[in-house]
């Protein structure tokens, strides 16, 4: 017995299997369709925003209006270009901070989950000590030793999640390398690399996938949070952070300068939280026989 193979029939079914799943769950695609447009939105970026990020509009404190949807901020600069245009800079921080994670983390757990004994007991320990710690006072640490830069936050956001994907990794193939087709592999002299490559990896996709949804609504939060105190994008580059950082000084004067930020950070939080539980509920078997 073997593993199934990508270009099986079932294996070529799931993507009209998902399509249905998520046209079914009104949830999944919500969250779809927001992570969707915050994507687009980000790439067509300079096109969308009517001003640049920070070009004087002349009116400072402006309200929400037609010509300025968001409203402007204490120096006159328009809210929606910002918050559009800081969505790539959000966004090209949680991409590639959950990627360096991913490649790092899953072979990491793969390894660990797969050799076992004292290895998996070494970095189970060492697991243990990084989870004690509170993650954002952690992520303040490192980037605050690192130097607040766009690629040091990268940094630090991917060694906060690294653990979390091993851990993730880990446990199904504790599980999967006990099934039948991988003991009859071992038994018909597979190496452990081509093991590894060919029956593990592709059955232990499916946590990673809605792990990896998950923890990009997690990495927006701490990239929110980190250039809200300062450590992360530096202004008067645009990010929903920054921009939320500079505006509570003022929102006596105009309430506007925090609750669009805040309210795009919300929505994009949620999306992609939606997302990933749309993708938990369809890899799990128990789930969907209940739906």
């Amino acid at each position: 017995m073997s593993a199934p193979a990508f270009d099986s029939p079932v294996a070529k079914s799931a993507g009209a299997s998902f399509l249905r799943h998520v046209l079914r769950d009104p949830a999944t695609l919500s969250g779809l369709l927001i992570a969707s447009i915050l994507v687009l939105v980000a790439i067509f970026a300079p096109y969308i925003a009517p001003y640049g990020a920070n070009q004087q509009t002349g009116a400072m404190l402006a309200t929400p209006s037609w010509e300025h949807p968001f409203g402007t901020n204490f120096q006159g600069r328009d809210l929606f270009s910002r918050v559009i245009l800081g969505s790539r800079n959000s966004l090209s921080v949680a991409f590639p901070s959950v990627m360096l994670a991913v490649a790092i983390g899953l072979p990491i757990g793969l390894l660990v989950g797969y050799i076992g004994g004292r290895v998996d007991s070494f970095f189970l320990r060492i697991f243990d000590i990084l989870f004690a710690l509170p993650a954002i006072l952690f992520a303040i640490a490192l980037v605050a030793y690192l130097g607040p830069s766009l690629r040091n936050l990268i940094l630090t956001i991917a060694i906060l999640y690294i653990p979390r994907v091993a851990m993730v990794t880990r446990g199904p193939t504790l599980s999967v390398k006990t099934r039948e087709f991988v003991l009859a592999a071992t038994s018909f002299g597979s190496g452990s690399a081509r093991i590894l490559r060919k029956h593990i990896l592709p059955n232990i996709m499916a946590p990673v996938l809605v792990e990896s949804s998950l923890l990009l609504s997690e990495a927006l939060l701490t990239e929110a949070a980190l250039s809200f105190l300062g450590l992360g994008v530096q202004p008067p580059n645009p990010s929903w952070g920054v921009d939320l950082g500079k505006g509570r000084q003022f929102m006596e004067l105009g309430a506007h300068q925090v609750i669009f930020p805040g309210l795009t950070i919300m929505i994009a939080v949620l999306g992609f939280n939606l997302l990933g539980d749309g993708l938990r509920d369809y890899f799990d078997p128990r789930i969907r026989k209940q739906r």
